[in-house]
């Protein structure tokens, strides 16, 4: 992945907050990677989990961009965190809080509209 590539450098920013997220909270039990199959890698189960996803967002839905940006950020922290948080019902809105977050700042407003445009293959 290029350093250029702006899902690429979202990944970079989110697993640097969740890793000062994991600091602040010695006590919580990290996610366990452990349990997962060793025979998956976790980067492709990751990226068809993502891409599988994206497929379903309907080509003609005026909020696309929204959903594949919204799809990565909440794959991302599912992986960094653990799936057994997508169960937690504060979750989903969390990652919409979050997303809103990022979605204001002016210096990453950019880079979320060209992650959507690769995530989207270019049809934004």
């Amino acid at each position: 992945m290029s350093a250029l590539d702006p899902t690429g450098r979202l990944a970079a920013l989110m697993r640097s907050q969740v890793a000062t997220l994991r600091r602040q909270q010695p006590g919580r039990p990290s996610a366990s990677r452990a349990a997962a199959s060793p025979h998956v890698e976790p980067d492709a189960d990751f990226a068809s989990l993502v891409a599988q996803r994206l497929k379903a967002v309907d080509p003609d839905d005026p909020r696309r961009a929204h959903k594949a940006v919204r799809i990565y950020l909440e794959s991302v922290l599912l992986a960094e965190l653990g799936s057994d948080l997508a169960r937690d019902p504060a979750f989903g809105l969390m990652v919409d809080d979050v997303h809103e977050q990022m979605s204001r700042d002016p210096r990453l407003a950019g880079a979320l509209a060209e992650a959507a445009s690769v995530l989207l293959g270019g049809r934004t």
